[in-house]
């Protein structure tokens, strides 16, 4: 289940800000427009997030695998 989760979320939040941005970007109620645009941005921040903190959680394992 571990693993299914960590390929799941940065799957779900990549193809939610990426529609989105479509809608928000192609859209044509500036309301509607908006919204999608901040969802989109939110996913994104959230995708980035989450890959610094893998990045920063993994960091010293890729180290001892290296060294």
């Amino acid at each position: 289940m571990n693993e299914f989760m960590i390929v799941a979320i940065p799957l779900l939040l990549g193809i939610v800000g990426f529609v989105c941005l479509l809608l928000g970007l192609f859209g044509f109620h500036p309301k509607q427009v908006r919204r999608n645009l901040t969802i989109s941005g939110i996913c994104f921040f959230l995708l980035f997030a989450y890959l610094i903190i893998g990045y920063i959680y993994m960091a010293p394992a890729v180290a001892l695998l290296l060294f």
